[in-house]
């Protein structure tokens, strides 16, 4: 990891809004899009909180096509295979689809807007750390709010 992290993010809503505010502090460098799955060069990591078919999955593998070192998406789990049924059907490989952290963010309990940015924020500086132990919520079982009945959880993203 060296210098500072330019990160895009795509979509909008809470959950944007403060990763946007929450980095800049860090000293990273912030670009944002609500609607144009397109990447600017030079990016170290794409974080995707939009949930529309036609911008989370193309900005997904235009991502993965550039070799942007962290590639991750918010959502449902119901909302990750449907992205990932779409970059299947689009031409990424298993192998590709293997490096994207989804549900994005480490497990740290976070429900409310600034709490996401912060475990989001969090798993991107292991990841850029080579740091894997951390615990992404992406590698745990079962439901992403565990302590809500299913279909109960608020969803900040855009």
């Amino acid at each position: 990891m060296t210098g500072p992290c330019a990160l895009h993010v795509v979509g909008d809503g809470p959950v944007a809004e403060a990763l946007v505010s929450l980095a800049g502090p860090l000293g990273w460098l912030v670009t944002t899009s609500t609607d144009d799955p397109e990447l600017p060069s030079g990016v170290d990591a794409l974080v995707v909180t939009s949930h529309h078919d036609g911008v989370d999955g193309p900005a997904i593998r235009a991502g993965l096509e550039a070799g942007t070192a962290y590639v991750g998406g918010m959502g449902s789990r119901r909302t990750q295979d449907r992205r990932r049924t779409w970059l299947l059907d689009h031409g990424v490989t298993e192998d590709a689809l293997a490096t994207v952290h989804a549900p994005i963010g480490l497990d740290i309990g976070a429900n409310a807007p600034g709490e996401i940015a912060v475990a989001i924020l969090a798993e991107v500086i292991a990841v850029r750390a080579g740091r894997t132990a951390a615990g992404s919520v992406g590698d745990r079982e079962g439901p992403i709010h565990p302590d809500l009945p299913a279909g109960d959880a608020y969803c900040p993203g855009g």
